[in-house]
């Protein structure tokens, strides 16, 4: 069985996740079976991929059963482990197609920053977003920093980071990090679908050109490298440790 599936029809490919019972929450095996989706979608002959997600979520980010794996690993190896889980995901960027997120639910963390890898995206308006890497006492990952800052600015992404507070679909919408909000899933599908319809109506390679273009600019490597060592420290500390007990006890963190 595989978290992810892929279809085309006509010239948009769709990318799903299929974890709805965990909320979409991102695995080990889950990244392993994406990049693998990934590089299947490279050779379809579509002009846009749609990222979308079953069930109640778009993705509740890092699956904590996976955190808390690494809490115990060899703090020597995390980095490497971080860099090739993120790294898993942060491949839809090096699709040819013009890249589009659908986000419904929840997406936090790492879920959210999947969303922002995207070249596109179209929200539910009521949708839970957040940051949530320093409300769980862990540094931020794959890509954070700069994902946020190039869909939402400098100074609001800065907030969002800092805070990790929650956010909506709508407000996503307001902050110029999404195209467009549909307040049912109705019309979420209905704006997505236009949204692929009226990019898939450009020249294939006329899109392919100019979205290599767009990524020119785009070097996650450097922030990838700080953030995987940040990572493999906060694994280790306290902070994670209180974070990851305030989620099971379903209260806030307090972190000393």
């Amino acid at each position: 069985m595989s978290f992810v599936s892929l279809r085309t029809e006509h010239s948009v490919t769709t990318l799903r996740l299929e974890r709805p019972e965990a909320l979409n929450a991102m695995s080990e095996v889950m990244a392993r079976d994406f990049a693998a989706a990934v590089k299947r979608a490279a050779h379809e002959h579509s002009k846009v991929v749609v990222v979308e997600a079953a069930g109640a979520a778009f993705s509740a980010g890092g699956d904590l059963a996976f955190i808390e794996k690494n809490t115990k690993r060899p703090k020597a190896s995390l980095s490497k482990v971080m860099r090739r889980f993120y790294g898993d995901f942060l491949s839809i960027r090096a699709l040819p197609q013009v890249t589009i997120a659908k986000i419904h639910g929840t997406a936090v963390g790492a879920g959210l920053c999947l969303a922002l890898a995207c070249d596109l995206r179209v929200a539910a308006a009521g949708a839970k977003l957040s940051f949530n890497f320093v409300r769980l006492g862990l540094n931020p990952g794959m890509a954070a920093w700069p994902l946020a800052r190039a869909a939402l600015g400098d100074a609001r992404a800065r907030e969002l980071l800092f805070t990790g507070r929650l956010f909506s679909g709508c407000d996503l919408h307001a902050w110029g990090g999404a195209s467009d909000s549909a307040t049912t899933s109705e019309g979420l599908d209905e704006i997505c679908a236009s949204l692929a319809r009226r990019v898939a109506e450009g020249s294939a390679d006329s899109l392919r050109l100019l979205k290599a273009e767009t990524l020119l600019a785009g070097d996650l490597a450097p922030y990838l490298a700080h953030e995987a060592k940040g990572q493999a420290r906060t694994f280790k500390g306290a902070d994670l440790a209180e974070g990851l007990l305030a989620i099971r006890e379903r209260r806030a963190p307090k972190f000393s």
